[in-house]
């Protein structure tokens, strides 16, 4: 397999999102004799959040959506693609091998992922007034069974407000302390050019137009805390779908798994021409996530709360250059 095609592969995986933008992964690659090969994923935890994140939790997550992108970029290529998650147990930050095993024909839906990578975003600003066909829905619930997980709808009654109540608190108690408000600043790029974290335009086009109950992050000095002049009539309300990605386990391999079943989701979604943006505030406090489970009275573990609709325009945020996140490996070595 040649080292050019590991490279592509590998190019998709890297725009797979990540909390805060912070691209927390490391790949290296492996080129073997004809159709076989294969890349290592490794945590890069100097781009934990140590505030937000102190567990690693969202950082596994993260780390899992670029594993399912590269999964579904190698089987576009007509490979076999087999995942072994956490293959060493004498390196921590090894979190995932994916070996490529021969030629396999990508099916119609391999395809139609592949297709939705570049497409895929998070939306930062306001959803359009129509609903996600059920028969979306059902697919989107379907498509994480595979990785471990669940797909929970919330009611738009009472659990719909309890999320909204609980993410509110959450982004309170975060907000309120001056690390965690240096942290969220500190990936907050007001510069161009700059190739992580979350764009400031992106920031203050997610306060335009938006009249919705779910508290979203704020980054930086603007923090979101922006509202319309007097003489501005106030947007219309939004109704995203809100849907909740869970697991029976809470540890590195249920994270991991989150996180895969989290870019099959996606992807899915985007194919679709449907966008997401994550509400993880909630999680990220310990007892704001323990009092969500309750409230939605969940068997298992929730690992992230999504709102999800019909969006215009793409914008983009910025990844960083492939030689930042390749590591050395012998362009003619075999798989091991």
């Amino acid at each position: 397999m040649k080292r050019d095609e590991l490279i592509s592969v590998v190019e998709a995986a890297v725009l797979a999102p990540s909390v805060h933008n912070t691209q927390p992964w490391r790949f290296a690659v492996h080129a073997g004799p004809a159709s076989t090969g294969s890349i290592d994923l490794y945590a890069d935890r100097s781009r934990l959040l140590a505030v937000a994140d102190p567990n690693g939790r969202e950082l596994y997550i993260s780390c899992g959506a670029a594993i399912e992108f590269a999964r579904v970029a190698a089987r576009s290529l007509a490979l076999e693609c087999r995942v072994q998650l956490l293959p060493e147990t004498s390196d921590e930050d090894h979190l995932a091998r994916l070996a490529f095993e021969g030629e396999e024909l990508p099916t119609a839906t391999d395809l139609a992922l592949a297709q939705a990578i570049p497409k895929r975003y998070t939306e930062r600003g306001r959803f359009e007034d129509r609903p996600i066909p059920d028969a979306l829905v059902e697919r989107l619930r379907e498509c994480v069974v595979p990785y471990d997980a669940f797909f929970k709808v919330l009611g738009p009654g009472g659990e719909e407000t309890a999320a909204a109540v609980l993410l509110a608190m959450a982004d309170e108690i975060e907000t309120s302390s001056a690390d965690y408000e240096a942290e969220a600043a500190g990936w907050t790029r007001e510069e161009p050019g700059r190739p992580d974290g979350v764009p400031a335009y992106l920031e203050r086009q997610k306060m335009s137009g938006r009249a919705s109950s779910f508290k979203l992050r704020g980054f930086g000095a603007e923090t979101g805390r922006a509202v319309p002049p007097a003489e501005e009539a106030p947007p219309p309300p939004e109704h995203p779908l809100v849907a909740l990605l869970g697991t029976p386990g809470d540890d590195y391999y249920y994270w991991l798994q989150a996180g895969r079943a989290l870019g099959r989701l996606l992807l899915t979604a985007a194919a679709e021409g449907v966008a997401a943006s994550p509400m993880t505030q909630v999680l990220e406090v310990e007892a704001t996530r323990e009092l969500l489970s309750h409230e939605l009275d969940l068997v298992g573990h929730p690992q992230v709360l999504l709102r999800l609709g019909y969006a215009s325009g793409r914008p983009s945020t910025p990844r960083r250059p492939l030689e930042e996140v390749l590591v050395d490996s012998s362009p003619g070595e075999q798989a091991g």
